[in-house]
């Protein structure tokens, strides 16, 4: 029971954390971020290269590709410009799980402290939303670190192995991850708690890598939800980001049947190191394949949103 509510706990504490560093991170720099989107997109490179950094600093593709929607909707960037960011973004996600592979669990404590003496004697606005990312990078890892803690209490379990166990198979494992990071509308999220799990010995090295492929559709949710209700060509940007993530996903199921990759990450680090480099792995040689693809992704995601208004269309005169 104790170790069920310290993993809550930690739960807590790491989305808390990861939640405080986007939102406040938005609100110091949201303005000049909206700016460098529009400015630095002027190539497909360049606009990955932009996706990539917003999202690194930010610590949520969901938030840089829902303002990409939003630019794209307004006119102030085009679909093409659009694919950069969106393909950047996907690999900036990647920066949480670097930082909790290397395990700042150490400085979390301190970073509170700083945090919270920044906040208290903060006059200027940005200045007090910047102690608030310094609070969530700390409550970041504290979580991570309870999490860890209550994963390694919980092996001993019989019911919460056989929960776990639910999802040994590759296409339930996948579901996993989707079902994971639409709830929690974080990719990011999912992952570091994925890390965890791996770290403590609950889920395999492959298991793992399973789950992050459904992790990276998953993702994709927040961008299609904001697009819903948006323009025909930001419809195609939500549209874009599911057939990159779709695509990477197949991709990489095909080569984990006919190569050892699995084996070879396996010599990598520990659990958590071992997700971090599987998740930057898919995320940036998904990119580097599709890159030249991108006017193919455009094509193919304007019939889509075709077949959906011709859909529409039926339907209302079917009523």
């Amino acid at each position: 029971m104790e170790s069920a509510v310290n993993l809550l706990c930690g739960t807590g504490l790491f989305l808390c954390g990861i939640f405080l560093m986007g939102e406040h991170t938005q609100k110091a720099f949201g303005e000049k971020l909206s700016r460098t989107l529009g400015i630095l997109t002027k190539n497909r490179f360049t606009g990955m290269l932009t996706g990539l950094a917003v999202t690194g600093i930010i610590q949520s593709s969901s938030a840089t590709t829902v303002m990409t929607v939003s630019f794209v909707s307004s006119g102030i960037m085009t679909l093409s410009q659009a694919v950069g960011i969106v393909m950047g973004a996907n690999i900036g996600t990647t920066v949480t799980s670097l930082l909790i592979a290397f395990n700042f669990s150490a400085l979390a404590p301190l970073a509170v402290f700083i945090g919270v003496a920044i906040r208290l004697f903060a006059k200027k606005e940005r200045t007090n939303h910047l102690s608030f990312l310094i609070i969530g990078f700390g409550l970041l890892f504290l979580g991570m670190n309870t999490m860890s803690l209550s994963f390694s209490h919980l092996k001993s379990s019989e019911a919460f192995l056989s929960l776990v166990s639910a999802c040994r198979g590759k296409i339930a494992c996948i579901l996993t991850g989707i079902v994971m990071t639409a709830i929690l509308q974080s990719s990011s999220a999912t992952v570091g708690i994925l890390q965890a799990l791996a770290l403590s010995g609950i889920v395999g090295t492959e298991s793992a890598m399973y789950i992050i492929f459904g992790q990276n559709i998953g993702a994709v949710v927040p961008t299609i939800l904001s697009s819903a209700g948006a323009t025909r060509q930001a419809k195609q940007v939500g549209i874009i980001h599911l057939l990159f993530n779709l695509i990477g996903t197949v991709f990489f199921f095909l080569v984990f049947q006919i190569l050892p990759f699995p084996d070879f990450i396996k010599q990598i680090g520990n659990g958590s190191q071992q997700v971090s480099f599987m998740h930057i792995a898919f995320n940036v040689l998904s990119t580097v394949l599709l890159m030249p693809f991108g006017d193919l992704l455009i094509k193919m995601s304007e019939r889509l949103v075709n077949v959906k208004m011709i859909k529409k269309r039926l339907k209302k005169c079917a009523e």
